[in-house]
């Protein structure tokens, strides 16, 4: 096994930026990254899953999200492969952090019917009727005033076009002089393929560059570059990623972790490579086109059975021959980027069921 663990990796990304006991590094990578005024000094932690106002609506997970003493948020994802719709997926999460900046005032009974916005007595028998359940209803005197929101993307695979390893945006004017519109959501996105340490631009002379260069080529490295002898902050990074520091829980954790990720990228790989050669094969008579897809959907599928046989255990036969009847690359897309949040059979069944095919 190496020296030092992968730092992109799910296990050691969390492991190094979402531990109370390592909010230095966090705060130094943040400072470094964003470069703000004033910088942090503190960060909390906040918990991974953000609850919507419904149980209908879908939870947001993320990989790290913190506040600082002033109630701005920081939401950052750590994506190894490559993901469809990253912008849309940074822009879904954002809504979480928002909505929920509400102020909200006392609880109050929450019907399925609501005739007017404001509290009115309801009979015990309107609440047999309607059903009745507690939720937080949002200040009458709140003037929406939000704090701000950084949603953080630090991707593993080159972006097409991309030469820049940084890119910060905001919502701004789409005609000149394109002055910002709104300047309290930002969203950064952080290509680790593009980072070359070759270049003048990326010299690790400055701090953010040491942080890329620590992310991108740790698991590579026997030992602490010259460098970083006299950084505090990175001499602990080493230190928390080093291998023969973990426990042996942590190393089990990390392994799994890795075999997760060889596996899952294996099969894609082949899956990949057999659609591409079925196209070629069968372009003659259905075209080069479809035989490609017809070796991505396949691929799809056994990563999605992979990945569930791993989180829940050996795959019921009905819903082996239910997922490969699925012949829409979007919809097993869906179910994929959903499968963190599937708990059980039970809850897969159900949006089988309520998946065309």
């Amino acid at each position: 096994m190496p020296e030092f663990m992968d730092p992109t990796t799910d296990f050691g990304f969390k492991k190094l930026f979402g531990d109370e006991a390592n909010a230095d590094l966090t705060i130094s990578f943040l400072n470094d990254l964003l470069e703000l005024n004033p910088p942090l000094v503190e960060l909390s932690f906040a918990n991974l899953e953000q609850l919507p106002e419904t149980p209908e609506q879908r939870i947001g997970v993320y990989d790290l999200l913190c506040r600082d003493g002033n109630g701005n948020e920081y939401l950052v994802e750590m994506q190894k492969g490559r993901i469809t719709n990253l912008e849309d997926r940074m822009v879904y999460y954002s809504t979480f952090l928002i909505t929920g900046q509400a102020r909200k005032g006392r609880q109050r009974a929450n019907y399925e019917y609501q005739p007017t916005l404001e509290t009115t007595h309801v009979s015990e028998a309107a609440e047999v009727a309607y059903g009745k359940s507690t939720a937080p209803v949002i200040a009458a005197n709140w003037n929406y005033k939000l704090k701000n929101v950084y949603c953080i993307a630090i991707v593993g695979y080159p972006a097409p076009g991309n030469t820049i390893t940084t890119n910060h945006n905001s919502i701004r004017n789409d005609r000149p002089p394109h002055e910002p519109f709104y300047d309290k959501l930002k969203f950064v996105t952080v290509d680790l393929a593009a980072f070359d340490p070759r270049k003048p631009e990326y010299s690790l002379d400055r701090h953010l560059n040491r942080w890329l260069y620590f992310l991108k080529y740790a698991p590579s490295l026997d030992e602490v570059p010259a460098i970083f002898k006299n950084d505090r902050i990175m001499q602990k990074a080493f230190w928390i990623a080093a291998v023969a520091n973990f426990t042996e829980k942590e190393r089990l954790q990390y392994e799994h972790n890795l075999k997760r990720l060889r596996d899952a990228y294996a099969i894609w790989e082949t899956y990949h490579e057999e659609g591409r050669t079925k196209g070629l094969e069968e372009g003659r008579t259905k075209g080069l086109e479809e035989g490609r897809i017809e070796g991505k959907i396949e691929g799809k599928i056994e990563t999605l059975l992979l990945l569930f046989s791993q989180q829940l255990g050996p795959i019921p036969a009905e819903i082996e021959a239910s997922l490969h009847t699925l012949k829409d690359p979007e919809q097993i897309q869906a179910i994929l980027t959903q499968f963190m949040q599937i708990k059980d059979w039970e809850e897969l069944r159900k949006l089988l069921s309520a998946t065309p095919k």
